[in-house]
Parts: C-alpha cells; structure tokens; sequence
C-alpha cells in the first residue's frame, strides 16, 4: 500500500479515535468568533485518553516520516501542538522544541533566558510546525513569525485536522506549507458511514463548510 492509500487509512483510525474520546462533537456550538458551528473539535482532551492518544500520535508520526523526512525538528505550537509533537517526536525519533505561548501572544518574557525558543534546534535538523488542527491559519502564522524572529526558517507545518475554513490556502499564500492527516468533511464521511452520525448532522456540517453549494 502506498502512502495516499496508507493516509487515508489513517483518517479513519484518526476520525474514529477522535469520536469516541469526543474531541469531536455535532450540535450547535458558539466559536470564539461567534459564529455558530454544527460541530466542535477540542484535540486537547486527546492525551486524557491514552488508547486513542496512540493512535493519533502513531498518525502523526506516520505523516512526518513520509512528507517530512528524517532530518527535522518537530516544535510545537502552544498548547495543543505542545503534545503531540512531544509525542510524536519521540515515535518518530526526531528532537522536539516548542514556542513559549508568550512568543505568540506578543508579550516579551523578563525573567529566566527570556528565550521565546525552547529546546535545541541544530543547522542539520531544520524546525517544522506541529498544531493540531487549523482553521484560519493564525496560531501558526504567529509561530511562523516567532521562530524567524530568532532566525528560524520556517517552510512546513504538520497538523491532524484541516477544518476546511480556508486556512490552507492563507498559509500556502505566506509560504507556509500545511501537511495534515484528514478534513472535517472526511471525518463526517467516515462516521455517517459507520452509522455513528446521523446524515441529517452530517449534512449540516457539509452545509456549514460550503461543501454542499
């Protein structure tokens, strides 16, 4: 099995994972923006189940080996990046480091090194991102800009879910490149599938992201 073959395969073992821990829920939510959503995705709950937390971790460690390479360094975008790329990492075998939440919400740091860095990230080990999950594109763009404020270049980031808000595209347009494992549309399709969703919920996600226009 090839690695597209391979990828899908993992999108269900992610979008199965992620329901029965709920990270993923359907019914009528408030996002931060205020607009109102058909469902909600906190990947933060995930470590709080180690079962699925493998699995997921097993996916991501999966996507950096075959679209990353072996000479990288994972760092973690706070909080829920943190996490994951640690574990990940650690599957994988790559060094990981993380940016300080302080980095990205603009605040310098007066106390200790003040580094907005942590962790060791060597000439032949360049960093990539590792988030959980994208909408718009902001948490990694602000990470983007941290680490090339300490000298960092950075060209890719590594995520388990695209919401399919268009982040995507926002991030390709500032030269960042976003490798993910599924889409909330592939998710919903998985689970309407295994009878775990009912198809009228199904359909307003599908109506919620334009995907039925």
């Amino acid at each position: 099995m090839g690695w597209t073959e391979n990828k899908k395969e993992l999108g269900k073992k992610v979008a199965k994972a992620l329901f029965e821990c709920e990270a993923i829920k359907f019914g009528d939510f408030t996002l931060t923006s205020g607009k109102k959503s058909p469902y909600y995705i906190d990947l933060r709950a995930v470590p709080s189940y180690p079962a699925q937390f493998d699995v997921i971790t097993d996916a991501y460690a999966e996507l950096i080996r075959n679209e990353a390479g072996a000479k990288c360094t994972l760092v973690g975008v706070p909080s829920a990046g943190v996490p994951f790329a640690s574990v990940a990492g650690y599957k994988a075998r790559l060094p990981v480091a993380y940016v300080r939440k302080e980095a990205l919400d603009g605040e310098k740091r007066e106390h200790g090194t003040g580094k907005e860095i942590e962790g060791v990230i060597r000439p032949d080990m360049p960093p990539v991102l590792v988030d959980d999950l994208i909408s718009t594109g902001g948490s990694n763009l602000k990470a983007k800009a941290a680490m090339e404020r300490n000298g960092y270049k950075i060209s890719d980031a590594f995520l388990l879910v695209d919401r399919e808000m268009g982040g995507v595209a926002a991030l390709a347009k500032e030269g960042l490149t976003v490798h993910y494992i599924t889409g909330v549309l592939d998710i919903v399709s998985y689970l309407e599938s295994e009878k775990l969703l009912s198809s009228d919920l199904a359909g307003k996600v599908r109506e919620f992201t334009g995907a039925s226009k």
